[in-house]
């Protein structure tokens, strides 16, 4: 007997010393820019949202360029594959994903790659060109790492569709997954939530997911600083009604859902403009999300775009299509589950990068992460200005570079 207590008073130890180094996990108080390690590569793009497949490729949308400058002119929004490791890796593309025309014009922003199902959020613009805010979502999805497409109605029935199938732009109720629904007024134009939208990256094709749900962020349209978020079981995906939505937190930091749209609440607010008075705009604060295993955490990468040319917080600023007369902000945050609660752990106020950048959309590679998950990879948009004063157009495709996670001593 004697014998067997003590065996169990060293299991206990070991529980008790396994648990409390669990509770010591170092977490993050900075971000070490290596500037030293950036590339940029490509033609011209930007909103490079990008996950894990499961064949080991990432899959990255890509808005408003040409990466692989083929003779295509170029596409409002498309996908490519990226084979390889961050300092050496090769683009292919992915001919088979739908054309979204012109003339109706879609932007791609969120994207997911789970139980080897790929799923691609495209967002519909008011216009026939670049202008928000969003309208909508149609949702696209393939079962076979972007041989064939289908669109997803909002009862998650499929609809195949070819790369210039003539179903792949109407614009109706039955087609898209959401249409002009449950708006809200930034002072008098209404915006709508969930709109654009991005998913939180749980390792290879969300092999590292910690439940069966599939958690999806977006900028609240109407006042962009709040964040909200919503859940789905990943088999439900395409089926909208059974989408529940972030209420609040209960008292153990636990969260609570609704299948009501209207009873959303922000799970988090970022600045609402800068400390010299100059507003953030719609198309703001659209995390990127992504578990990082040596670090047992995840790792939110977001910042705002100034809106408009003014920066004021009119309708007509806020709605701007012009996003740039500064270069946006930046910060990192981290949560020890894919809902948070969210721990800002940097924030710039206007991100330079190395000179007369303006810099938007950053995003983490959900793969490229070092074993210890000191080292990952960030990713931007960047529509710096010519020597002609023209914007977009010198830094504007793939930007990358290394960067450190700084862990508290």
């Amino acid at each position: 007997m004697r014998k067997i207590y003590i065996i169990s008073a060293f299991v206990f130890m070991g529980s008790f010393f396994i648990s409390c180094n669990l509770n010591m996990k170092k977490k993050p108080v900075g971000v070490q820019f290596h500037n030293e390690t950036i590339k940029r590569l490509g033609g011209r793009g930007d909103n490079w949202c990008i996950t894990w497949a499961k064949d080991n490729s990432q899959i990255t949308s890509m808005c408003d360029g040409n990466w692989l400058n083929n003779p295509v002119t170029g596409y409002r929004n498309h996908l490519y594959r990226i084979i390889g490791d961050a300092d050496d890796f090769q683009r292919e593309d992915i001919p088979d994903y739908p054309v979204l025309s012109d003339t109706i014009s879609y932007f791609g922003y969120g994207i997911i790659s789970v139980d080897g199902n790929i799923y691609s959020a495209v967002s519909k613009t008011p216009d026939v060109h670049w202008s928000g805010p969003f309208l909508g979502v149609k949702l696209l999805k393939s079962p076979d790492n972007g041989n064939t497409w289908f669109r997803v109605d909002r009862n998650g029935n499929e609809l195949q569709l070819e790369p210039l199938d003539s179903m792949r732009n109407v614009v109706n109720d039955a087609e898209m997954f959401s249409l002009e629904e449950y708006g809200l007024p930034h002072k008098e134009q209404l915006s709508y939530p969930f709109s654009y939208f991005d998913f939180v990256q749980c390792g290879q094709d969300n092999s590292a997911a910690k439940d069966d749900y599939l958690y999806i962020y977006s900028p609240e349209s109407a006042f962009s600083y709040m964040l909200t978020m919503a859940r789905v079981q990943k088999d439900k995906l395409g089926i909208r009604s059974e989408w529940e939505y972030f209420t609040g937190y209960d008292d153990n930091n636990q969260p609570r859902w609704s299948g009501d749209i209207e009873e959303r609440e922000a799970v988090y607010e970022y600045p609402q403009k800068s400390s010299n008075g100059h507003y953030f705009g719609w198309y703001s604060w659209l995390p990127s999300i992504v578990w990082n295993k040596g670090l047992g955490l995840y790792i939110m990468v977001n910042g705002g775009t100034y809106g408009g040319h003014g920066m004021t917080n009119s309708d007509v600023d806020y709605y701007s299509g012009w996003m740039h007369e500064e270069s946006g902000s930046l910060g990192f945050w981290y949560a020890e589950n894919p809902y948070g609660p969210w721990k800002q752990f940097y924030y710039t106020e206007y991100w330079i990068v190395d000179e007369d950048n303006l810099n938007y959309q950053p995003k983490l590679s959900p793969k490229w992460i070092s074993e210890d998950g000191k080292k990952m990879t960030l990713i931007w948009s960047d529509a710096k200005e010519n020597e002609t004063g023209e914007s977009h157009t010198v830094n504007y495709l793939w930007n990358q570079m290394e960067i450190s996670i700084l862990l508290e001593k």
